[in-house]
């Protein structure tokens, strides 16, 4: 466990992990207050492919990186790959991949659902900072990693900035988070001038330099006497700029800070801890993830499938398909053939008559379940119905093949494609070969094919087999703890 951010004087806001689960359990009701406001229609379905979609979305986007940023390494860059490893070094957490592009935004942001993360900084600034002012822009980033944040950050915002919906719901937490962070990028540059400066010119940008900061510090004084100017926060994912120069020297003063700074000079090594690297160790059981936490996020899970499936019509175990209900209308008279029943007759106003096991009339009228996803393109033209046919298809599928068969197609996506659930992503887990290696596409199919077919068996066995289950065993994949993955030595 990260020692800045535990204790009693744990550099975290006292709040932070209050407004974190406050945020969780408000975001849903929110979601739908202003869904309802904006008339669009905001449900669990909604959000739980939000966080399919975003998931797939930031891990796609290292290579997104790769191709169209700088990457910065000791040869490219030296000044600030330097400042990230002593960085990285005096936090105890593994060197994020760096990069540079231009961005008019957002001077630095942390992503990434796991180890590496990435750090992307942004041309258009980085050469306004002088070396101490970087050295606190990279630490409050690499706090944002240490902390735990960057995973739920990277799926609000790919890029940093987030829209004034996404600070509206989640900008209680998110604003928290800040506020540790700067303490950390204090300690990293050892100057509160020096992270003011910081602070300003992320801020005003080549302005921030012209700027009285003892004169603008006093802006808050008059923002506290105001309620309402006070509610212009809510609309962003930071505090005010005053409020956090008033939190830093806060903090300075503060015994949190002498014990920080303990820890932050104390001997170490000069290298930040080097990650597992694949095929150079060997997963050993106690590397793997215990019962109960592979429990908890196989529920995570569980509860996201199953939002996706009902959302579409669809249930839990597979049901018989409601479109072989035939319907015929006559005058007085509306007759159902419902399979398994027979011909059910209504006649008349106020009465009916069923008669069981008759004949089933000539179709006329044939229902099926109506779903928004399946007319999305209006028109005649065959694109629209091309569209709406593949789209009626997979709802369809969605709607009759049930709960138990979408959970391991689930599993297997967001595995394949991001190493992780969102359930593991939340409990710190990931799907590794026995090597540390990422488990091949035909490995990860396999392996949930085991699941599907045998998931009783599974269930049973895992009182005996607690940390490596069945399909682990006859795939050679293992469940890892994240913390392992940082700390394990190779051998």
């Amino acid at each position: 466990m990260q020692p800045l951010f535990t204790g009693p004087h744990s550099l975290r806001e006292p709040s932070e992990r209050l407004a974190f689960w406050l945020t969780g359990l408000g975001a849903f009701p929110a979601a739908l207050l202003i869904g309802y406001v904006l008339h669009e229609s905001i449900g669990a379905s909604q959000v739980a492919l939000f966080i399919v979609i975003a998931m797939l979305y930031v891990t796609l986007a290292r290579g997104r990186l790769l191709g169209s940023s700088v990457r910065i390494h000791q040869r490219q860059y030296p000044r600030v790959f330097s400042i990230v490893q002593n960085a990285a070094a005096a936090l105890e957490i593994p060197t994020p991949l760096i990069f540079v592009r231009e961005d008019n935004f957002v001077p630095a942001v942390a992503l990434g659902l796991g180890q590496p993360y990435a750090l992307v900084l942004s041309s258009h600034w980085i050469e306004l900072f002088s070396d101490d002012e970087l050295a606190f822009v990279i630490g409050r980033e690499l706090g944002h990693i240490a902390a735990g944040h960057t995973r739920f950050h990277s799926l609000l915002s790919v890029n940093g900035n987030e829209n004034p919906l996404i600070s509206l719901i989640f900008g209680g937490w998110l604003r928290r988070c800040a506020l540790t962070c700067d303490k950390v990028g204090l300690l990293c540059c050892g100057s509160l001038d020096a992270a003011i400066g910081a602070l300003g010119v992320a801020t005003f940008h080549a302005f921030g330099r012209q700027v009285d900061y003892q004169a603008f510090a006093e802006q808050r004084a008059e923002i506290a006497t105001d309620s309402v100017l006070r509610w212009g926060e809510w609309l962003s994912s930071e505090p005010y700029a005053t409020q956090r120069i008033a939190s830093m020297r806060r903090f300075i003063t503060s015994q949190s800070y002498l014990d920080a700074q303990a820890w932050f000079v104390r001997e170490r090594g000069e290298a930040p801890p080097a990650l597992v690297l694949p095929g150079e160790a060997t997963v050993t059981p106690r590397d793997c993830a215990g019962w109960w936490r592979r429990f908890a996020a196989a529920g995570i899970d569980a509860v996201v499938v199953i939002a996706i499936v009902t959302s579409f019509g669809g249930s839990i175990a597979p049901v018989a398909r409601q479109s072989e209900t035939n319907i015929a209308v006559t005058p007085g008279n509306v007759t159902a053939s419902v399979p398994g029943l027979g011909a059910i007759t209504i006649r008349g106003k106020t009465h009916a008559v069923a008669t069981v096991g008759s004949p089933s009339p000539p179709p006329s009228t044939k229902w099926r379940w109506e779903n928004p996803a399946e007319r999305v393109l209006g028109g005649d033209d065959d694109l629209s119905r091309s569209v709406n046919t593949i789209l009626t298809t997979v709802g369809q599928a969605i709607r009759h093949l049930g709960f138990f068969f979408w959970y391991p197609v689930y599993l297997a996506l967001l595995v394949i494609f991001a190493g992780q659930t969102f359930g593991m992503m939340i409990t710190g887990l990931r799907v590794v070969t026995t090597d540390f290696r990422k488990p091949s596409v035909g490995r990860t199919i396999w392996r949930y094919i085991i699941v599907f077919l045998v998931w009783w068996l599974i269930v049973a066995l895992s009182f005996f087999w607690r940390r490596i289950l069945l399909h682990d065993r006859l795939t050679k994949t293992r469940v890892v703890k994240v913390e392992r993955v940082i700390t394990r030595v190779p051998t």
